[in-house]
């Protein structure tokens, strides 16, 4: 019985260093990596900016204070009806994505995402599209005003 129990060790143990199935070390759920070359582009990456094109006017802007900080809520008028994906974006970051101010100017760009294809035009309250932001008091810190920028227009409320 030793003897078979240190034959199988044996074996095990040889067969460790192989890169043949049946080796422990490929025993795991997906098995052993594989070096493969890689996809990158030879120029690197484009930036990551945000390609989503700005309202083309801010209506409205209102600041909430809330506990732990201040949401920030603008309206927006797309030309045409069928805007969708609001999102108020800060054009400075500190270097984990928060938003930063600078000069004392927290600046939001209101992005939007067009429709696909032609849409109506209809009234001016049934384009409307809001969006909004959370701004810690950490992000306030240090900000006097706040700007909420449009293709034709901004919006601004200091303290």
């Amino acid at each position: 019985m030793k003897v078979q129990i240190v034959a199988g060790l044996l074996a095990i143990g040889l067969l460790a260093g192989c890169q043949s199935r049946y080796s422990p070390n490929n025993w795991g759920w997906f098995g052993g990596s594989q070096s493969e070359p890689t996809l990158a582009p030879n120029d690197g990456y484009a930036p990551d900016y945000d390609r989503r094109p700005l309202v083309q006017q801010v209506v409205s802007m209102s600041v909430d204070q809330v506990p732990g900080g201040a949401i920030v809520t603008a309206v927006g008028l797309p030309p045409t009806q069928g805007y969708w994906e609001a999102d108020l974006v800060s054009t400075y970051e500190t270097e984990s994505g928060k938003p930063a101010p600078k000069d004392g100017v927290m600046r939001l760009e209101f992005r939007i995402v067009p429709p696909r294809g032609q849409k109506r035009v209809s009234t001016a309250i049934s384009r409307e599209v809001t969006a909004g932001t959370f701004l810690s008091d950490q992000a306030l810190g240090a900000v006097r005003t706040i700007t909420v920028v449009g293709s034709g227009n901004q919006r601004s409320s200091g303290r």
